[in-house]
């Protein structure tokens, strides 16, 4: 299985996007998390910026991602949709 990152709506889990392409980055006590999107379901997204919650779909876990403080920009350039998140939390599934 290939790991997923579902992006959800935290009010009633609402999918708005779901990728196998994405990258995550630790740096400092943050998750730098992006992906590619097109611009529509990127300006969806944004409206709901501080109500999101992020998950890695993985084989064994799964790993919730969240923004505290609503820190996720989009670079309409090159469609490049990007999280801070400051929330961490792993499941084994």
């Amino acid at each position: 299985m290939n790991s997923l990152l579902l992006i959800r709506h935290s009010v009633g889990s609402r999918l708005f996007y779901q990728t196998d392409h994405y990258g995550i980055q630790p740096k400092e006590d943050k998750w730098i998390i992006s992906v590619s999107i097109p611009e529509e379901q990127a300006k969806e997204i944004m409206k709901f910026k501080e109500e999101l919650n992020l998950f890695e779909v993985e084989e064994n876990q799964k790993t919730w991602y969240h923004s505290s403080d609503a820190d996720i920009v989009f670079n309409k350039e090159h469609n490049q949709l990007t999280v801070f998140a400051d929330h961490k939390t792993v499941y084994p599934v």
